[in-house]
């Protein structure tokens, strides 16, 4: 009749992440004050610096001091994963709820050895009738154990979070990369001025948003409605593009001029010496705005079809090119190099129409209805 009128306490010790059962081997829950005592001296010896074994014999000192105020109680080790996450927090509830159901507690008591566990109270105090939490903290390490857990926040912040690991990982990779290149090919100068070159560029961008301008400009021009995988893709072909077109432009003027030399050998010099990097530096940057989103078979199709044909010309001009620079050119040659861009200009097509009923037919594309492949 004394046992039924009296308090029930239940104090529970948590540990998230495992500590008591991958270091001493014991699988929980560890319910009963002898069971809990004989796990933390187990754990003890095992590992004298754990901390687990601090709260473990706390939270039998509570239940003593229950006890000892008329309390029915009960103390039992409540384990999770040594991996953590919401499994960890999954299993430990299940623990809880099997321990309170066998012991109907009027009221609970959580025990842990630090700030690890804050999350599981919650669910807690929703669903059992939570009285007090008690932090066991060692002596002198309450401000280290604060510090390192704020800073292991704010590190796994750097590695997770897309606002910070973009800059955090990205430019630190790009900042490795261009140190190891130039340490094999430059000097020290070139390595320094790289390096604070690339930081420099990075506060610039950041302090004025012109990573926010580049991408609202960006989506402009191509259109708000597309991916970020494709306005990547499509923004990087455009700047190839358009570097190409520059650096065969510029290629083509250093070479100046030769003295003597006429208007119209002029140009068909600048023609051949250009005529390779010029057009694939246009078929690449037609091919940027080619792409639309979404994918279908008739825009990949009229991508292929814009940069295969504007490759193909390249024979004929640079031919073009080396018949207006050299008076004695043969005239036969270039009849022979038209027939032979004409042949290759329909055979690129021809090769680009077999790709895609390939890619039809072994389901690789996803056509859209009512898009016909001619």
């Amino acid at each position: 009749m004394l046992e039924e009128n009296a308090k029930r306490a239940l104090v529970i010790c948590v540990d998230l992440d495992d500590d008591v059962g991958s270091k001493t081997g014991l699988e929980t829950p560890i319910v009963g004050r002898d069971n809990v005592l004989r796990a933390a001296e187990k754990l003890v010896l095992v590992d004298p610096e754990e901390a687990d074994s601090n709260a473990m014999f706390a939270s039998i000192r509570l239940s003593d001091e229950l006890s000892q105020k008329g309390y029915l109680t009960q103390v039992g080790v409540i384990g999770g994963l040594s991996n953590g996450g919401l499994e960890a927090s999954r299993k430990a509830m299940d623990e809880i709820m099997s321990v309170a159901n066998s012991f109907n507690p009027s009221e609970v008591y959580v025990v842990t050895d630090g700030f690890g566990e804050e999350d599981i109270e919650p669910i807690i105090r929703a669903r059992l009738p939570l009285t007090g939490v008690k932090r066991v903290v060692i002596k002198q390490s309450r401000s280290i154990e604060a510090s390192y857990i704020i800073f292991g926040r704010y590190l796994k912040m750097l590695f997770s979070d897309p606002r910070f690991k973009r800059w955090f990982l990205g430019l630190g990779g790009l900042i490795i990369i261009t140190v190891a290149l130039l340490s094999y090919y430059g000097s020290s100068r070139e390595i320094n001025t790289a390096f604070w070159s690339i930081i420099g560029l990075a506060v610039l961008m950041r302090g004025f948003d012109l990573d926010r301008l580049v991408s609202a400009g960006l989506k402009h021009v191509f259109g708000g409605e597309i991916p970020p995988q494709i306005l990547i893709l499509k923004t990087l072909l455009l700047f190839t593009g358009v570097s190409l077109i520059l650096f065969s432009l510029f290629s083509g003027v250093s070479t100046g001029f030769l003295p003597g030399e006429t208007f119209i050998a002029q140009i068909g010099r600048f023609i051949a010496q250009t005529i390779d990097v010029l057009l694939f530096g246009i078929a690449i940057t037609l091919l940027s705005g080619s792409i639309k989103y979404p994918l279908t078979a008739s825009s990949i199709q009229d991508s292929l079809t814009i940069l295969v044909n504007i490759v193909s010309l390249a024979p004929m001009l640079k031919t073009l090119g080396l018949a207006a620079a050299t008076p004695s050119f043969e005239l036969k040659i270039l009849l022979y190099t038209s027939l032979l861009t004409l042949m290759l200009v329909f055979a690129a097509n021809v090769m680009v129409l077999l790709t895609m009923r390939i890619l039809q037919s072994l389901k690789i594309l996803k056509i859209s209805q009512g898009t016909k492949i001619a």
